[in-house]
């Protein structure tokens, strides 16, 4: 069913007035435009959640909104900012108002997230993400499918727990992943930083047959990954300063959700 058109109006002027607060920096000003649970999240993990002296904006900030869609108490919005970067924001409606949160894409399924769906659709494509077991999210990496929705998710979970186990063995959703395409790391970049994070992960728990794990099939994997992408292993696993993976979630990034 069609969204009401007051409720794209509604997420439109939402969107715009939080991109607004994120930018003149006030937490408790963005936190009031969040749903109860993110916001609180977001509060605890500010230095200065009370920090009351915004940035003084020389103009409102140029956003170009793409597209909405709602579907019933969830909606996302896509748009796009003054450096073109095309962003995608969630949104629930919650105590009868609309307001930002991340976590909101987890009831969200592949064929309402996908702007380029494939005619082609099974029965995980129609289910929420969030409720996605790690050996479905398996599959479909396998399949090539979601990878711009689900390859990012995976890889946070990867980042904590590297040998996360579907049906196989532990690693095969390591595995998987490190099957995928090479070009499409290529074309997301943010996607190889964080499988680079990933491997350094693997190589810091040894030898993985103490852990369960096929030792060989597994760095024989990551092996070829790296020579696909160029990247020597030597670089990725000295000692260097490591930025934590985050999903890049527009402005706002959650703590990561549980794929099981």
């Amino acid at each position: 069913m069609p969204a009401a058109k007051n409720d794209e109006s509604l997420i439109r002027d939402l969107l715009k007035a939080f991109v607004v607060a994120a930018q003149r920096e006030v937490p408790r000003e963005m936190a009031a435009l969040m749903c109860a649970d993110e916001a609180a999240s977001f509060l605890d993990g500010v230095l200065d959640p009370d920090r009351d002296d915004p940035v003084e904006l020389a103009e409102e900030p140029i956003v170009e909104v793409v597209a909405v869609q709602v579907f019933g108490d969830v909606a996302l919005a896509r748009f796009a900012r003054e450096d073109d970067d095309v962003c995608t924001l969630y949104f629930r409606r919650e105590n009868g108002r609309w307001a930002v949160c991340a976590d909101a894409e987890d009831d969200m399924s592949l064929e309402q997230l996908e702007d380029n769906a494939s005619t082609v659709r099974h029965a995980l494509h129609r289910r929420p993400i969030g409720t996605l077991s790690a050996e479905e999210h398996r599959i479909l990496l396998e399949r090539h499918e979601g990878l711009h929705v689900l390859l990012p998710r995976v890889l946070v979970r990867l980042t904590w727990e590297p040998l996360l186990r579907g049906e196989s063995f532990p690693g095969d959703v390591l595995v998987a992943a490190l099957k995928v395409d090479p070009a499409h790391w290529g074309d997301d970049p943010e996607a190889l930083a964080g499988m680079e994070s990933v491997v350094r992960a693997v190589h810091r728990l040894g030898d993985l047959t103490e852990h369960g794990a096929p030792h060989d099939e597994i760095w024989g994997c990551v092996t070829e990954f790296l020579a696909q992408q160029n990247l020597p292993l030597s670089e990725l696993v000295e000692p260097a300063h490591v930025p934590s993976l985050e999903i890049r979630r527009a402005i706002v990034v959650p703590a990561p959700t549980e794929l099981d």
